[in-house]
């Protein structure tokens, strides 16, 4: 059974949300890092990641 177009928009904007918060927290993460001398590769790989799936949900979005 199809899910309803309400429905759907409304679980893409909590994704976003969720991964919106994760990439805020992943970028706070990074910078302290970074303030602190420490290597931030992974931590930037994370935030950059967080960032490409907030993006391409928000796309969907968008579309839908």
């Amino acid at each position: 059974m199809p899910m309803h177009p309400r429905a759907r928009a409304q679980r893409l904007e909590m994704a976003i949300g969720l991964l919106a918060f994760f990439t805020v927290v992943s970028f706070i993460d990074t910078v302290v890092a970074e303030l602190r001398g420490e290597p931030a590769l992974r931590q930037a790989l994370i935030l950059l990641g967080f960032v490409l799936l907030t993006a391409l949900l928000i796309r969907v979005r968008r579309r839908s």
